[in-house]
């Protein structure tokens, strides 16, 4: 696996509401694989504290690790809090489309 995961969500609608959260990582031959995914009730610091705790179990934090994500500060917040050695990024897209 590199080392650079990509984190994003998805609010349901219809009969089942929430939010998906979801981790992607790319292989060295371009495969694309999911390493996690939860579905919670709002995006929010608990959220996604509560999953990045459970990713640490396969994921472990170094200094060569990468996350990217949008601009979303709880993302950020709880990369902060659970991996110490970890590094965040922006989606140069979803950059582009705020900006």
């Amino acid at each position: 696996m590199r080392k650079v995961i990509a984190v994003n969500d998805t609010h349901l609608y219809g009969k089942y509401e929430g939010v998906l959260l979801s981790a992607v990582a790319q292989d060295t031959e371009s495969h694309i694989y999911p390493i996690a995914f939860c579905i919670v009730d709002k995006e929010n610091d608990t959220s996604w504290t509560f999953f990045f705790e459970k990713q640490k179990s396969i994921v472990v934090d170094g200094p060569y690790l990468w996350f990217i994500s949008d601009r979303h500060k709880s993302i950020a917040n709880s990369i902060a809090k659970a991996y110490n050695h970890a590094h965040h990024g922006y989606c140069m897209r979803h950059l582009g489309e705020n900006l």
